[in-house]
């Protein structure tokens, strides 16, 4: 393993939130930006943000260059302000457990995030989503395979046919890798529901803004390329009983899945 320099000190000023993650970084980008809507800025004396988080839970950036590793439209953003490994692709990443370590230590325990896996169903997602959403404060981090989703630009037809019940083509991904992202809430129509994705990248949907169908949020979370998905419910700390109670309610697990980082 490797290291890549990057140098920087910490600006005296709160930078303000970033429209798009740093290549790499989608799960350091969502646990900062949850830590700093909940009130807290600095941690240790440093700024937080997805660098510092970044650099908090270990993320290991890959020794090749972005190509397939960004949605269409993107652009790559490297500027790091610390030093963090190089190992091979598959091996890269951020895995979840030092991501929640990170985010309940940033915070002091007042946030805790309680790690979902499990066997995946289009109705174990949206009940997930809209029944842990209803807890006050709750914040949902996916991590998943990009390639089971609907492409983020669906013809308007196919989210009124999902919302209606009726079969509709699946439009094809936009691109194919592991990812975090945020599950923002559950749309419901009169015959199915399309979860709300809050993405890391505004080229992606409407603003980073799209809209999946709970089979395909189910699919990305199962992965089928032989590593695990799940998903970190981040919670304030005296309302994690009640989202431990909910996960046992929908038959799936409270662990850390392996989503292959450093294997």
């Amino acid at each position: 393993m490797r290291e890549r320099v990057a140098a920087a000190v910490d600006s005296p000023a709160m930078p303000p939130e970033a429209a798009q993650q740093k290549d790499n970084l989608c799960g350091a980008f969502w646990a900062a930006r949850i830590i700093r809507e909940f009130g807290i800025a600095s941690w240790d004396g440093s700024l937080i943000d997805e660098d510092l988080i970044a650099l908090k839970s270990a993320t290991v950036l890959p020794d090749s260059g972005p190509e397939g590793a960004l949605p269409p439209g993107a652009v790559s953003l490297t500027s790091y302000r610390y030093v963090l490994p190089i190992a091979p692709i598959k091996a890269s990443g951020t895995a979840p457990g030092p991501l929640a370590q990170a985010i309940e230590s940033a915070t002091s325990g007042a946030l805790r995030c309680v790690p979902v896996r499990g066997e995946w169903t289009a109705e174990r997602v949206a009940r997930l989503v809209q029944r842990a959403r209803a807890i006050g404060g709750a914040r949902l981090i996916a991590n998943l395979r990009t390639g089971r989703f609907w492409g983020s630009h669906p013809p308007l037809t196919a989210l009124i046919d999902e919302l209606a019940g009726r079969p509709a083509p699946d439009p094809a991904p936009d691109w194919d890798v592991g990812h975090y992202v945020e599950l923002a809430g559950l749309i419901t129509g009169e015959g199915g529901a399309l979860v709300h994705v809050h993405d890391t990248y505004p080229s992606l949907g409407w603003d980073g803004h799209h809209m999946q169908p709970p089979r395909a949020v189910a699919a990305a979370l199962l992965r089928g390329d032989g590593r695990e998905g799940g998903v970190l419910v981040v919670v304030p700390a005296g309302r994690a009983a009640e989202v431990e109670s909910l996960v046992g309610a929908l038959d799936l697990d409270i662990g850390i899945w392996d989503n292959g980082v450093g294997s």
